[in-house]
């Protein structure tokens, strides 16, 4: 079954999450989960990055202004680029009610707090429904994405939780749509 799982860091050793800690007043347990950076970022255009799966050799995209920094993680990192393939590999060829059951079951059951997306981005707009609908079934945990995939977040903007934080990431191919819809950047 652990094939079928994807896999979770845990973030809380993280300088900036210790203030979060503060702003609670309790011991938070802090997770993260990523993809492939660039591979599986479709609306990426001043960051787009790749690392290789195998050798981990930096592809810059043709508009790149600056490196992503996931990609570079993963450049340096072969666990990183192991760990974010096997999710990426797990996830992209399920459909909606089958990535909404290996997301929920993979959550780590002290979730607090989920980082979804160190590296990579929602891939798809099946694949972001269904963290929506995963953070809907676990209302205590809170969720919180960067992301310049846009379009799927306008075509969804009833869908989001109340419990998940999105947060538009300027650069992308549909930034016009950040304005647009007043979204949070």
């Amino acid at each position: 079954m652990d094939a079928m799982r994807i896999k979770f860091s845990k973030a809380n050793d993280q300088a900036k999450l210790k203030r979060i800690e503060i702003w609670m007043g309790r011991h938070v347990e802090v997770y993260s989960v990523s993809l492939p950076s660039g591979h599986s970022c479709p609306f990426a255009r001043d960051c787009l990055s790749k690392a290789h799966r195998i050798t981990g050799k930096i592809t810059d995209g043709k508009h790149t202004d600056f490196r992503c920094f996931a990609a570079s993680d993963e450049a340096r990192s072969p666990n990183a680029r192991a760990q974010r393939w096997h999710n990426f590999d797990v996830l992209r060829k399920l459909d909606f009610e089958e990535m909404v059951d290996v997301i929920y079951e993979s959550v780590p059951e002290d979730a607090d707090i989920i980082r979804v997306h160190v590296g990579g981005d929602f891939f798809n707009e099946r694949y972001f429904r269904a963290w929506m609908h995963v953070a809907s079934l676990i209302p205590s945990t809170l969720f919180y994405a960067y992301t310049k995939s846009i379009p799927y977040w306008v075509a969804n903007l009833d869908a989001v939780p109340e419990n998940f934080i999105l947060t538009g990431s300027r650069g992308g191919r549909a930034d016009a749509l950040l304005d647009e819809y007043s979204l949070k950047v």
